[in-house]
C-alpha cells in the first residue's frame, strides 16, 4: 500500500499576540491575525520583481462619482427596464489601475477628396408655337477635386496587458486610450493603496514594441484622417483618401492609467458600465424593456397609417367630385397633425413615467 502523501503546514506567530496563525488568503498582501486583528505581511504572497511605472494619473473621480454617471446614464436612457437598479450593487464596482504604454509623437498626412459645389445649369429649348427659344436654369450639385497636408502632435495610451483577466469590454474601452500630460503625474508608490481590496491592479505583460506595431500606427492613421475632416469642414465630400507618416518621440513610456467598471445581470444577459478615473469617458450596455419598444412602435405606426390615407382623395375624386376630395384632403390634413401629436404626447408621457421609476429606483442603491 502506497504511503500516504502528506504535507506540513507551515504555522507563522503573531507579533503582537504570539498565538500561531495557520490561515491565509494567498491573494491578499496583508494578512490579519484572528485573535488580536494585527496586521501583519501574509507568508503565502511570495515577492517578485515588477517594472516601475514611469507615470500615473490618478484618480480625480471618487465612487460616488462613478455611481452618479451611472445612475444619470441609465435614467435617461430610454426603453431601460424599471427595475434595473434592482440588479447593479454598488458592492461590485470595481477601482482599477491598467497598466498602459505611452507613444507620443508627430504625424504628417497628405489627403485629396471631391468637395461639392452648387452651379447653374442653362438649358435652351426650341419654342415652336413662336419660332424662338425658351431659356431655363437650374441649381445642379457639381464635384471639383480638392487636397491638402495635415501634421501635428499626437499622444495615447496603449493597454499594456494581452492576458485573460481583463473582461472583452474593458480590453476595448482601454486599448487606446488618449493622454492628457496636465493629469499624469510621477509615480510615487504612496500614491497607490494596495491594501485597499476595492483597488484592483494587473501587471503589464505586453512588449511595448509589439503593442505599437498592432495598435499604434492604425491610431496615426486615425488622429491624421481626424485633422483632414477638420481642414475640409461641413462641406460635402466623396472619394477621401489619407496617407500618413509619424515619427515617435516616446516609445512605450510606463504609465498606469486609472478606471472604474461595474458588470451586472439582468434577465440572462450581462451589461456593464465603464468611466475612466478623471470621470471624462464612459462606455455601457443596457437591457430593452420589449414592453416599452412595442407600445412606442404602436403609437408611431397609428400615426403612419393616418399619414397614408391622403390615398383616399384620388378616389373620392374619381367616384365623386373634386369638391368632395378637397375638403376630404383638409380633413385629413388636420387630422394627421392631431393624432401625431397625440401619439407623441403619449409616447412622451410613457417614457417620462419610465424615467421617474428609474430614478426611484436609483436611490435605492
Amino acid at each position: 500500500m502506497a504511503a500516504e502523501q502528506t504535507f506540513k503546514l507551515q504555522q507563522v506567530e503573531c507579533p503582537s499576540c504570539r498565538r500561531p496563525i495557520n490561515t491565509f488568503n494567498p491573494k491578499k498582501l496583508m494578512a490579519e491575525c484572528p485573535y488580536c486583528h494585527s496586521k501583519l505581511v501574509n507568508p503565502l504572497v511570495k515577492p517578485k520583481d515588477v517594472p516601475v511605472p514611469e507615470r500615473i494619473i490618478p484618480f480625480t473621480t471618487d465612487e460616488q462619482t462613478f455611481e452618479n454617471a451611472l445612475v444619470n446614464a441609465l435614467v435617461n436612457q430610454d426603453y431601460v427596464p424599471t427595475n434595473i437598479f434592482q440588479a447593479i450593487s454598488t458592492g461590485d464596482v470595481i477601482q482599477t489601475y491598467l497598466p498602459m504604454y505611452l507613444y507620443e509623437g508627430t504625424y504628417n498626412a497628405s489627403w485629396s477628396c471631391e468637395s461639392a459645389y452648387e452651379d447653374q445649369q442653362v438649358n435652351i429649348k426650341s419654342n415652336w408655337t413662336d419660332s424662338g427659344k425658351t431659356i431655363s436654369t437650374k441649381n445642379v450639385k457639381k464635384w471639383r477635386p480638392q487636397n491638402g497636408n495635415a501634421s501635428g502632435n499626437f499622444a495615447f495610451l496603449c493597454l499594456a496587458n494581452e492576458g485573460e483577466e481583463i473582461p472583452n469590454e474593458l480590453r476595448e474601452f482601454t486599448r487606446l486610450f488618449p493622454y492628457d500630460v496636465m493629469m499624469s503625474k510621477e509615480f510615487n508608490i504612496d500614491m497607490i493603496d494596495y491594501n485597499d481590496e476595492n483597488l484592483m491592479t494587473l501587471e503589464r505583460n505586453a512588449d511595448s514594441t509589439l503593442i505599437w506595431q498592432k495598435y499604434g500606427k492604425d491610431m496615426v492613421d486615425e488622429t491624421a484622417k481626424k485633422a483632414a475632416h477638420f481642414q475640409i469642414g461641413d462641406q460635402e465630400i466623396r472619394n477621401f483618401r489619407a496617407s500618413s507618416s509619424y515619427n515617435l518621440t516616446t516609445t512605450g513610456k510606463y504609465v498606469l492609467a486609472p478606471f472604474w467598471f461595474v458588470y451586472y445581470n439582468y434577465a440572462g444577459g450581462q451589461y456593464h458600465f465603464l468611466m475612466d478615473g478623471i470621470g471624462e469617458r464612459t462606455s455601457y450596455s443596457y437591457p430593452t424593456d420589449q414592453e416599452e419598444i412595442d407600445f412606442v412602435n404602436s403609437k408611431n405606426r397609428i400615426a403612419k397609417y393616418v399619414g397614408w390615407l391622403w390615398i383616399l382623395a384620388p378616389i373620392l375624386w374619381y367616384f365623386l367630385n373634386f369638391t368632395v376630395a378637397a375638403v376630404y384632403l383638409i380633413i385629413w390634413f388636420i387630422a394627421k397633425i392631431i393624432v401625431r401629436k397625440v401619439m407623441n404626447k403619449q409616447i412622451d408621457a410613457k417614457l417620462e413615467e419610465s424615467r421617474a421609476k428609474r430614478q426611484e429606483g436609483a436611490s435605492r442603491i
